[in-house]
């Protein structure tokens, strides 16, 4: 016999203290224990309490009670007629009355967290939870009617001897050992086929998980190296087009500057050209002038010398004043064609200036469009960096993400491994009963002995 707290005595059944933390999908390892009430140590009979005054569960009192085994639970016969009655003493206050067995609980279904995407079936998991728990409510609800019954017959008895009592006491424990043994069995058995299938479906899970995972990451490492590549390339091509659009227009430049050289030379050509003509055209009327001038003096000579001596000095004077003239304009014919020449080294030595003028700014604007390539290729690579960098945080984004999923996943698997725990737990129960349930009843007995000798 076994004291409960609050002060209660009385007869435990499955005294096995139960674990708020551990939750047990079965209702039935919910119910508290049952207990009778102890017989006092004086000749007293604990008293008669009413069946209806005690809240009955719902499904235990809508379902029939099943008919026990006349071998275990046929209550032990009155005393005859002619045997003594014992006393009977007034009800005893220390004696509390039966407690209730509470109703079990059907919404204590074990939630299951619901994940989007490789978790579990919410509808699927609970109708296998729902059959899973149905036959052991069904066991709980007959338990239930069976100790309905038990307390009524209990009840009935309102004189009962205590030999009668203690045979009634081993009865009931024998009763709720076997149907303790039954139940621990099926739960036994039924935690045995969870327990594998979870570790099944949890062994398939993760190398699902793993799977997709690295499915996911080899296809990002290949999507960002395609994506790189192409990037690459498309750098590449642009740098080319840049090349060869520097390349064309330097070409284009050194055209236009050779265009522009050979235009300057060739206005030079020309224009040396020209200055040779008008000199030659100078040279060519001196020339003319000094012959008709020679003429002129051999004419005048002739005339002279027919003349007179007198004129000799007179002749003389114009012809020396005519050489001064002839020798004056041969010498402006010289300036001229001189000037002409200075005129077109000038012409052309600024022509090769406008045009290495022309080179220069073709070079710098070539060098600016090189540049400008440059930088656009230089930023373009730099997109291209910065894109692949986000891509690749996106892919660790996604990594952490599966990682969190199997970090649930494995979560759910402990929470599966927790609860199949709980069904190992309830073996131990049964275990301490019977020993526990001899014990009082030998003391019982003793009891009654002793009683029904000071009694005669």
């Amino acid at each position: 016999m076994t004291d409960k707290p609050g002060g209660q005595s009385g007869l435990w059944f499955f005294d096995e203290p139960v674990d708020p933390d551990s939750v047990d999908p079965h209702p039935f390892d919910d119910d508290e224990t049952q207990m009778m009430p102890a017989i006092a140590p004086q000749d007293t009979v604990p008293e008669r309490v009413d069946a209806r005054s005690q809240s009955v569960p719902v499904d235990a009192a809508t379902q029939p009670a099943p008919s026990p085994d006349p071998s275990q639970s046929a209550p032990p016969s009155a005393p005859s007629q002619s045997a003594p009655r014992p006393p009977q003493p007034a009800p005893s206050q220390s004696a509390a009355p039966m407690p209730r067995r509470p109703a079990p609980h059907p919404a204590g279904r074990p939630s299951f967290p619901v994940v989007r995407r490789g978790g579990y079936d919410k509808d699927a998991v609970d109708a296998f939870m729902a059959g899973q728990f149905r036959p052991a409510e069904a066991e709980v609800a007959r338990l239930q009617g069976l100790v309905t019954e038990l307390e009524n017959r209990l009840s009935e008895h309102q004189t009962p001897t205590y030999a009668g009592l203690g045979n009634h006491a081993a009865a009931m424990l024998r009763i709720a050992e076997e149907q303790a043994a039954n139940v621990t069995t099926s739960a036994q058995q039924a935690a045995d086929e969870s327990r594998t299938r979870v570790e099944r479906e949890a062994a398939a899970l993760r190398a699902d998980a793993e799977r997709e995972a690295a499915d996911i990451r080899s296809v990002q490492i290949q999507e960002i190296e395609e994506r790189r590549t192409s990037v690459l390339a498309e750098a590449e091509q642009e740098r080319a087009l840049a090349r060869a659009e520097a390349a064309d227009t330097l070409a284009a430049a050194k055209r236009e500057a050779d265009q522009v050289r050979i235009a300057a030379r060739q206005e030079a050509n020309s224009q040396l050209q020209s200055a040779k003509r008008e000199a030659e055209q100078a040279r060519a009327a001196a020339d003319r002038e000094a012959t008709e001038a020679r003429r002129i003096l051999a004419v005048e000579k002739e005339r002279m010398t027919k003349e007179a001596v007198e004129r000799h000095s007179t002749a003389t004077a114009e012809t020396a004043r005519l050489v001064e003239e002839a020798e004056a304009r041969a010498n402006a014919a010289e300036e001229r064609t001189r000037a002409a020449i200075a005129t077109s080294t000038r012409h052309r030595e600024q022509s090769v200036a406008e045009g290495e003028k022309s080179v220069a700014r073709s070079r710098r604007e070539a060098e600016q469009i090189v540049r400008a390539a440059r930088k656009q290729a230089e930023q373009i690579t730099a997109n291209a960096t910065s894109d692949a960098d986000r891509q690749i945080a996106a892919a660790r984004m996604q990594l952490d993400t599966l990682q969190k999923r199997r970090d649930g996943i494995v979560a759910q698997l402990g929470q599966l491994r927790d609860l199949v725990a709980t069904f190992g737990a309830s073996d131990e129960a049964p275990d301490s009963t019977p020993t526990g349930g001899s014990e009082q009843a030998g003391q019982s007995t003793g009891s009654e002995q002793a009683d029904q000798s000071t009694g005669g």
